[in-house]
Parts: C-alpha cells; structure tokens; sequence
C-alpha cells in the first residue's frame, strides 16, 4: 500500500499514464476484441517446442528446455498447468497484458530519452500498441511477445540504473538482462548493452566496475544453462553457403561432398539466400557422410559437425568479409514486404496450420490437453476441440487488419527492382499485393510478387535517421543520450546478427517494428521543429516543447 501511494502521489506516473491513454485504449479494446471473438490462444507450430517443458514436468517431474530454445518463455508457459487454469485461455492474457505494459515503458522511454517528446508519444505509443504484428504474437504461444516486453524493460531499467546507480538498480537491471536472454537465443547479445554501460556509469570506481562485470558474465552463463540456439552455426553457414570457397583450407577433403551442393544452389538461388532450413539438413547430410567415410566417425556426429561449420563460417568470413557483411541487408530487403507475423487466423492457419502442430505433439496431448483446455482430450478429442473453438469466419476482421497495415507501411518504399529469377518467400510470408507484372500479349496486370527485390520501406529509413539523430542530438541530460546510444547500438547489432544467422522471412524483425515506430516518429517531429525554425524570422521568439527533465 506505501508503494503505491507514493506512486500516485507522484506527479510523473500520472502523466505518463494521461499521455499514453490514447495508446492503452486502443490497444486494450482491438486486444479485447479478438478475445471475446477467439478467446484460446493460437498453437503454431513451433509451439510444441515450448510445450516440452510442461510436459516433461507433468510427465516423470523433469525440468527439461528443448535445445533450440532458451528457458524463460517455457518456464512461464508451465505456470498455467500448475494452477489449473487453461494455458489456452491464461497464456493470450498474460501476453496481451504484457503488451500494454510495454506500451507504457516504451512511453516512460520516449519521456526519458527524446527532446519534443510531447510530440512523439502519443503517435509512437499508439503506432506500438495497435500494431496487428505485436498483437498476433502475443496470441499465440510462442516467445517472441515475451521478448520485445524484455527488449524495452532493459532499456528502461538501464537508464533507471544510469540515473541513480544504486547497486539495487543495478540488480533489477541485470534481472531484466537475464530474463531477455532466457526468451530467445539472440537475447543474450543485449548483454552488450549492459557491457556499454558498467564502465558510463561507474566509471572511475574500478572495484564496482569489476564486480558488475562478473555479475554480468555470470548472467550469461546461467542463462546459458537453459539452452537456446543449438543449430546456430548450422543456419549460419547455410546463409553464407554460396561463399564456400573452391579449396576449403579447415577441411580440405571436404570440398567434393559440398561443392556440387553449392553450385545447385547457387543456380537455383540466382545468388540470393535460400530456403536455409532445407538447405542447412542437406548440408549437415553431406558433412556426417564426410565424417563417416573420411573420419570413421561414430553415430554421434552432432558436436563435431558444429565445429566444422563455425570453422567454415570463420574462413568465409576472413575469405570474403564484404560479401558476408552485406548479407543480412539482403536478406532483409528480400523480406522487406512480408509480414512480421507468422502469419493470420484465417482459414489455413486454423483449419491446417493448428492441426498439423497439434498433430506433432502426439502422444504429449494425453499429458498435456487437461491443462491446455482444462479437459482430459485424446489427440482426436483435441482436433475435435480445435473446429469447434477456433471459427476462421470470426477472424477475417483481423486478417483484414493484417493485410491493410502491412500494405500501408510498405507500400511507400523505394523503387523496387527485378529480381535475376523468382523470389525464393518462405511459407509464413504473404507477401505485398502491390507488385504486378504486365502480360505482354494480353496487356493484362498480373500480381507477380516473387520477380522482384522490394525496394526498402520508407518507415525504416527514417527510423534509422532518427536512431542516428538520436544519438548526436545534444541534450540536457547527457548521460542518458548516451544510454540511449548504447541500446539503439546494442539494439541494432543484435537485429543484425538475427537476420544473418536466421531464415529469410519477415518474422526477425517482428522486435524492431515497434522500435522503428517510435524513430520514425521522431524523424518527422525533429524534421518539421528543424524545418520550422529554419521559416521562421530570426526576430520573432518561438516558443520551444521543453525537454524531458528528470
């Protein structure tokens, strides 16, 4: 009760709050709207893979992550079975609530770290909290809502830390960097954002600098224990499997198993990305057949496969660094106009999509459907469960939503430009309807999304303007432009290195939307105040936004 009345009795979480209103009731009615008309959260495919935790737990009492993925996300999804209440119903609540909290630390963020920032709020946080992306996530079971929440909340505790560096801000601090590495494997590369900022805030205090570092280091080693990222390297050198080079120095007797491999999917690539996944088993297939014949490797190869690929992905890297550094930023201009969502709740993701995920679950459908829907379903009962719960009809308000926000962010783009053959798009992009070929017989228009490279979005470009404005712009408040700058650097190397290890498809920058909404804003804010001044006579005083204090 003490905390909460010196809460309201401070005068900055009301205003927080008063600002952000627009944003949480938009946010709160669209999120009330799809419970009342799909109330049981959406089970993909990968969801199974969480599931694993809870039914291991439920099963024989063993608390087991699966490899590919870290330990936060499953943890939480086990919570539900343990209190008996449906996972189905609890998990798309708790995550809805989470993205309205988000809403307001990345409002508390805006307030901290922007000048004008009375003219961004309101239009970033409402970008942020009707976003249909954000919101398909935290309906479904998967981790990634539970990431961008983290994303933000280290963000915000960091610069609670940077104000006033007590050694309890520094604990939630870290707490926050722990938890973001327990929600997907590319968390753990946030740490460099706290790295950044040991040595901002205690510097010259060499003994506090220390201790925080080894509280830092040992995050990232318990966090480790979960798991996360197995197949890493495996995805890695798939992406820059076209760079491999004619004579392979780390395993010169390689060459014959993968070269032939290369050269049919440099052909039929047209030298772009592939589908990584497909392409990542047949090169695991060619390396495990290297190691038997060559090696006389036992059955157990997993580990020594590894090895060979990050030793192949060094040499790449050393052999041809331009070409490996600009292969993220191809990949992401391939996905540029898909969908950030995994994809709708229309009638192929609920009629065929959730059964097929239902279906790889099993045998775990007799452990886990009790606590999934609070009844004791076979794997029948639950399909049956799922065409009657799951109605396709009451969602086409939403894939409509999909549809007309993706086409309206991205429709203005720079000029596209065609592609040498058809665009490889992973199964869970729908890509932008906009582009269309001209039949030259016929004359007719044609949609023919796949021959083309989309041209870059223009949110994006202003977004990274005003990431790169943000971090020059002198303010006031000093250290905090330079917490600030260690995030967006922090941010942005993590996004990278996402893209470049993961498969070419919209869903890795699923994190980074909401934070480009809010730079993007910025932009045209700074631009029009910049424009303004620039008209406006040096005689007549104008009358400044004053810039956040603390």
């Amino acid at each position: 009760m003490k905390f909460l009345t010196s809460f309201f009795r401070d005068a900055r979480p009301r205003q927080l709050l008063l600002w952000c209103a627009p944003a949480l009731l938009a946010g709160a009615l669209i999120r009330l709207f799809l419970e009342l008309r799909m109330p049981y959260g959406y089970v993909q495919f990968d969801s199974g893979d969480f599931l694993v935790t809870p039914f291991r737990l439920l099963a024989d009492h063993h608390y087991i992550i699966d490899a590919k993925k870290a330990f936060l996300t499953p943890t939480f999804f086990s919570i539900p079975f343990f209190l008996h209440i449906p996972a189905l119903l609890f998990i798309p609540i708790a995550q809805h609530l989470m993205g309205l909290l988000e809403v307001l630390i990345a409002g508390a963020l805006i307030r901290l770290w922007l000048p004008l920032w009375r003219w961004i709020i309101i239009p970033a946080t409402l970008l942020i909290a009707v976003s249909p992306w954000q919101i398909w996530y935290e309906h479904t079971l998967m981790g990634e809502a539970n990431y961008v929440f983290f994303l933000f909340l280290v963000g915000l505790l960091g610069t609670l830390w940077a104000r006033r560096p007590t050694w309890l801000n520094f604990t939630w601090f870290a707490l926050s960097l722990f938890c973001i590495c327990g929600t997907r494997a590319e968390g753990k590369m946030m740490l460099l954002f706290g790295l950044a900022l040991i040595p901002l805030v205690l510097w010259p205090r060499w003994k506090a600098i220390l201790l925080a570092l080894f509280c830092l280091v040992l995050v990232h080693e318990v966090a480790g224990l979960g798991g996360g990222g197995s197949h890493a390297f495996s995805l890695l050198y798939a992406t820059l499997f076209e760079f491999t080079p004619n004579d392979i120095r780390s395993e010169p007797d390689l060459a014959p198993y993968l070269l032939p491999l290369r050269d049919e999917t440099l052909r039929a690539a047209a030298n772009t990305p592939t589908d990584l996944v497909a392409l990542a088993k047949k090169i695991n297939d060619r390396v495990e057949r290297y190691l038997h014949e060559k090696r006389g490797a036992g059955k157990k190869v997993k580990g020594q496969i590894s090895i060979i690929e990050r030793h192949l992905c060094v040499e790449i890297l050393e052999r041809r660094p331009l070409g490996v550094i600009l292969t993220p930023l191809v990949k992401f201009q391939m996905a540029s106009d898909g969908w950030a969502s995994g994809a709708d709740f229309g009638e192929h993701a609920l009629r065929v999509k959730q059964p097929a995920a239902i279906n790889r679950l099993g045998g775990e459908i007799d452990v886990l459907s009790l606590g999934m829907t609070g009844r004791k379903l076979d794997q029948a009962g639950m399909q049956q469960f799922v065409l009657v719960h799951y109605d396709p009809a009451r969602m086409l308000w939403f894939t409509d939503y999909e549809k007309a926000w993706n086409y309206w962010t991205i429709a203005p783009r720079l000029p596209d430009r065609p592609a040498a053959q058809p665009r490889w798009a992973h199964d869970f992009i729908t890509v932008n309807p906009g582009q269309v070929e001209i039949d030259p017989v016929t004359r007719q228009i044609t949609p023919h999304p796949e021959k083309v490279i989309p041209g870059v979005p223009i949110y994006f470009l202003l977004a990274w303007a005003g990431m790169l404005a943000a971090m020059l712009i002198r303010t006031p408040l000093r250290p905090l432009r330079l917490v600030q700058a260690a995030w967006i650097l922090a941010m942005l190397f993590t996004w990278y290195v996402a893209t470049m290890v993961g498969v070419t498809n919209a869903r890795f920058r699923f994190a980074y939307d909401p934070v480009c909404y809010i730079y993007a804003v910025a932009a045209v804010v700074w631009a029009i105040s910049a424009i303004r001044r620039m008209i406006t006579p040096a005689h007549e005083p104008t009358q400044k936004t004053p810039i956040c204090t603390a």
